[in-house]
């Protein structure tokens, strides 16, 4: 019969396994975190916009091992607005002050990186539209200002291996294409579904440029071939460099100025009726893209200010934006308009996403159409036509300005030609009919993510970035599992036989 003794030493060795099971546990739980779980990978990708720069901070593990094939699925850690607006606002580009103007955001950003990873953080900066029009009219300002940041990134202690590749401005095209890949990894179309023809076209309305692409494997131009997580996609992409909103209203306004005969008071029918807005001569020419057909006349005075008399004629507005949108010349099978090639027919069953000025546009329209938002804040399309969109726009270009209740909107007089431009584009541009439009949303955010090219330019990016693996490891992750559960069957059953063997000690004590 066992004695009291003999409980107290049972007690004794169970406390002191139970123990040992539990530092066994933290040893394993250090193991996985140390030698078992993979490196991070870091990166930092600018977005140099013609308003402003945003320093996204990315990371993914280092082996690629939640990704398929080169590509890795990434997580956004951080963004860090840039103070001081557009990155052109550099007007001497010296190492000093590309410092003095990316350091406290880009300080702020990298500290989220282990300093035992910040070596190995790669770093890249994208100029977009803006930047583009720049270099149009000063290549060797734009050309010393991503010199100067270059400069000031190599001071960073992260990786610049390349730096004319990983600092530089992006085409179009490939701005478009990476806007594709981060709509479609967001819908749950790359990785998880990996069907090509499950995927998603995207148009990309900016303030200096436009963009669209989707898959389309028989283009013959503007084709662009991708592999991601080990599926070929197949692609056309094309990037309209002035025709993003804001310049295709200058050059439409420069129009109607040349042909205005000298005269200084002009009626401009995609102005809201009532309204008049003045502006000066540079206010509207002062742009690369005023050149060729949207070149000033060389009668006009550079010193004129003009007055713009809002019409609010929808069906002059439509005809005068479809004029910007020239289709009566086409070298290709297909084209959009000016002469771009374009796939077409854009199959109905092709499902199309618009973002950025798309959005920012429509909402504003959308209480005319009686469309409203879904939980997300994005409108989709599968019940409205083409007929009613244009009603709607009529009604907000024929609203006179003296019925706007104060405070008014300082940016409703322009939802006319802005409304008028973005849907002419779809339908007489792209050639999308009320077919098209079921498949079609407007979309904000998806799943509480914002959209932009970065996400899928970084993604792209990890095809190139060869994967890190851990040293060779003490144990495998099957040999981790079986001593994980072994150490908590003994912890559990020693912290049973410890709590009975106190237990009865206690008892024996009391008699």
């Amino acid at each position: 019969m066992l004695r009291a003794a003999h409980f107290k030493l049972i007690a004794i060795v169970s406390i002191f396994v139970t123990i040992l099971s539990v530092v066994g546990l933290t040893v394993l739980v250090v193991l996985w975190h140390k030698k078992l779980s993979p490196f991070q990978d870091y990166a930092l990708v600018v977005d140099a916009g013609s308003t402003h720069s945003k320093i996204f901070l990315y990371t993914w593990p280092a082996d690629k091992s939640d990704g398929l094939g080169e590509t890795s699925r990434i997580t956004q850690v951080k963004a860090c607005n840039v103070p001081g607006g557009a990155i052109t606002s550099i007007s001497d580009p010296t190492l000093a002050n590309a410092k003095e103007y990316f350091d406290s955001a880009m300080s702020d950003c990298i500290s989220e990186i282990p300093s035992t990873r910040k070596s190995r953080a790669y770093i890249f900066l994208g100029g977009t539209a803006g930047l583009r029009l720049f270099n149009m009219s000063n290549s060797s300002y734009t050309n010393s200002l991503l010199a100067s940041t270059r400069a000031y990134f190599s001071t960073l202690g992260v990786l610049i291996k390349a730096p004319e590749s990983q600092v530089r401005i992006i085409s179009g095209s490939e701005e478009g294409l990476s806007g594709w890949i981060s709509t479609n990894i967001l819908m749950g179309q790359l990785f998880e579904n990996n069907k090509p023809f499950d995927t998603y076209g995207v148009s990309d309305m900016g303030g200096a440029s436009t963009q669209i692409s989707f898959i389309s494997p028989n283009a013959t131009n503007d084709r662009f071939d991708m592999t991601l997580f080990d599926t070929q996609y197949d692609l056309y992409s094309h990037s309209y460099l002035c025709y993003g909103t804001e310049q295709l209203r200058l050059l439409h306004l420069g129009q109607l100025v040349n042909k205005a005969n000298g005269s200084l008071r002009i009626d401009e029918p995609c102005l809201q009726y009532g309204y008049l807005q003045n502006l000066t001569y540079d206010n509207i020419f002062n742009t690369p893209c005023a050149q060729n057909q949207y070149a000033p006349l060389s009668s006009l005075d550079t010193s004129s200010k003009f007055t713009f008399v809002g019409l609010g004629n929808s069906t002059r507005c439509s005809v005068l934006i479809q004029e910007r949108l020239n289709e009566s010349v086409c070298t290709s099978t297909t084209c959009s308009f000016n002469n771009v090639y374009q796939p077409k027919p854009i199959s109905a069953s092709l499902k199309f996403i618009a973002i950025s000025a798309w959005y920012t546009t429509f909402q504003n329209l959308a209480p005319n159409v009686s469309l409203s938002p879904d939980q997300d804040g994005n409108f989709n399309f599968s019940k409205v036509n083409f007929s009613q969109i244009k009603a709607a726009i009529n009604a907000i270009c024929n609203q006179p300005w003296s019925d706007q209740l104060p405070p008014k909107d300082q940016y409703r007089p322009f939802l006319c030609f802005n409304s008028m431009y973005h849907w002419t584009l779809l339908e007489y541009g792209y050639s999308m009919n009320d077919t098209n439009l079921r498949n079609f949303q407007i979309v904000k955010k998806i799943n509480s993510n914002d959209i932009g090219w970065t996400l899928g330019f970084m993604i792209n990016q990890t095809n190139t970035i060869s994967a890190e693996f851990r040293p060779t490891r003490l144990i495998t992750q099957s040999e981790f599992a079986g001593l994980l559960f072994l150490c908590l069957l003994v912890l559990i059953a020693s912290a049973i036989i410890s709590g009975l063997a106190v237990r009865f000690c206690a008892r024996r004590q009391g008699y």
